[in-house]
């Protein structure tokens, strides 16, 4: 009786003290044909961290940032346990100006709501030091490109026509446990229970 009354309260004061992460962007957040390792990967490690989060897939394959930010509204008004946001832009907007533009809405919208972000750089919008100049005048947390330490192979990659447009299995499940590092130290700087 013991052991179940001492379940329960685990299990009762952990929902309590659980916050979400969300995941916004485009295809990959969501680890496009690749059963969305990224952010499965993500829950697993900070279960095995004890962080009491839980990270929402908002990914959406082939979305542009000028949608996202509707979306972004969205789940934060139907869930107010959104504690902090990692933002990648992904590369279906083709005009980068406008991409750059309405990403840094995003950011500036999250900064004010003083929501903390991660931002996540993609090499056919920004050269890394011109998105980490980006992301930490808007700021945000900067991650680095989806694809950093992974080189262009089926190792990593989905080799769909476009390079490393997609990351493999293998690959989402790297990036989560590179990605972990940071949401610990924002956590822990931005005292997110």
């Amino acid at each position: 009786m013991k052991k179940l009354f001492a379940i329960l309260l685990f299990l009762i004061t952990t929902h309590i003290q659980a916050f979400d992460i969300l995941a916004l962007g485009s295809s990959n957040i969501n680890c496009h044909n690749a059963n969305q390792a990224f952010t499965k990967t993500l829950n697993e490690l900070l279960i095995e961290e004890k962080i009491s989060a839980s990270v929402i897939n908002a990914g959406l394959d082939g979305d542009k940032p000028q949608f996202m930010l509707s979306r972004l509204k969205s789940n934060l008004s139907n869930n107010k346990n959104i504690k902090l946001v990692i933002f990648e832009p992904g590369p279906n907007e083709t005009n980068i100006s406008w991409s750059l533009e309405k990403s840094k809405e995003i950011l500036q919208f999250l900064s004010e709501k003083n929501i903390p972000s991660i931002y996540v750089s993609n090499r056919s919008i920004q050269s890394p030091e011109d998105a980490r100049v980006f992301s930490e005048s808007n700021g945000a947390y900067f991650y680095g490109n989806y694809t950093k330490g992974m080189t262009r192979t089926r190792e990593f990659c989905q080799l769909d026509g476009q390079g490393c447009g997609h990351l493999s299995e293998n690959g989402c499940q790297i990036w989560a446990k590179q990605m972990l590092p940071l949401v610990k130290r924002v956590v822990t700087e931005k005292g997110i229970e």
